[in-house]
């Protein structure tokens, strides 16, 4: 049972403002947007969205839907959740595999979330990068994983959960973060503090780098830590600067003790994939999976 696809349409586009980036969130292709939109439109009578070029702005009846279908999604999810507990979907044990950033920053609430549903259900998690939960995988020693990136497992099926945002950031007093954007140029002069090898953050920093015409071994990297908390604890007594998930400083950020430095013309969009061999996804694997994907909408507000 799912929300109509029009309204989870249109409550991605009004909250991102542009729908390129909604396409690219629901995988689908912007001329869908934009005829799940219209259709919208049309039955409602009144346009959602004010257009100016490639900005949008909700139009008086577009804030009014944006306010109600927020509590139409939720209630579609609660009436989810209600339907699934007559199959008795409500008893067992589940064992996750989740790589360091989504261990830390985006399953625990899924995981509030889900207990407060489906609180007979005893889960185990495991945390990793994202070559561990592949092995993990592959030794059966765990049902489903989640990792931050796609990597070339031909024996595995990646699923999307949500869009991550990986930002450069440093302290808010590092002398070097006067100004609020950094020519990508300027990078190679920083100081970096990285991940471990086998990180699935630092294959995805890499490919964008790469994109862009550099190696990863070209940044100054001075040391490697096993965790994102290590690094912001790093960062606060340094100068140094790091690539992190926005997910990851969303108190740090809001407490003003990291600031994010933006890149001209640089960009690092990823996405959170549940990750299980090949083969049909049944019973509570999948029940959390379907759960999981449900709770977009307290990600995008909560950044």
């Amino acid at each position: 049972m799912e929300c109509d696809f029009r309204i989870k349409v249109f409550f991605t586009a009004a909250t991102q403002l542009n729908f390129t980036k909604t396409a690219s969130e629901l995988f689908i292709s912007q001329p869908a947007v934009s005829k799940n939109i219209q259709e919208l439109e049309q039955q409602i009578g009144q346009s959602l969205f004010e257009r100016s070029g490639n900005k949008l702005k909700l139009t008086a009846a577009g804030s009014i839907l944006y306010k109600h279908a927020r509590l139409i999604i939720e209630q579609y999810n609660k009436a989810t959740y209600e339907i699934d507990k007559l199959k008795g979907e409500t008893s067992g044990k589940l064992k996750l595999g989740a790589s360091t950033t989504i261990s830390h920053y985006i399953i625990p609430l899924i995981l509030a979330n889900f207990h407060r549903n489906y609180d007979g259900i005893h889960i185990e998690v495991a945390h990793g990068n994202t070559q561990q939960v592949e092995d993990w995988l592959d030794k059966k020693n765990i049902d489903l994983g989640i990792i931050e990136g796609l990597t070339q497992n031909k024996s595995m099926k990646y699923t999307p959960l949500f869009k991550d945002e990986i930002v450069l950031v440093t302290r808010a007093e590092n002398p070097l973060a006067l100004h609020d954007t950094l020519a990508f140029r300027d990078l190679s002069r920083l100081d970096f503090i990285m991940r471990e090898n086998g990180s699935g953050t630092n294959d995805v920093i890499a490919k964008h780098l790469k994109e862009k015409g550099v190696d990863l071994q070209d940044l100054q990297i001075n040391v490697n830590l096993a965790s994102t908390e290590s690094i912001k604890q790093f960062l606060l007594h340094s100068n140094s600067f790091a690539f992190l998930s926005i997910h990851a400083i969303t108190r740090e950020l809001h407490e003003k003790h990291l600031k994010i430095i933006e890149i001209e013309d640089f960009t690092i969009e990823r996405n959170f994939f549940f990750i299980h061999p090949h083969g049909p996804l049944s019973g509570l694997p999948e029940l959390f999976m379907r759960f999981a994907k449900q709770q977009e909408q307290f990600f995008i507000h909560a950044t």
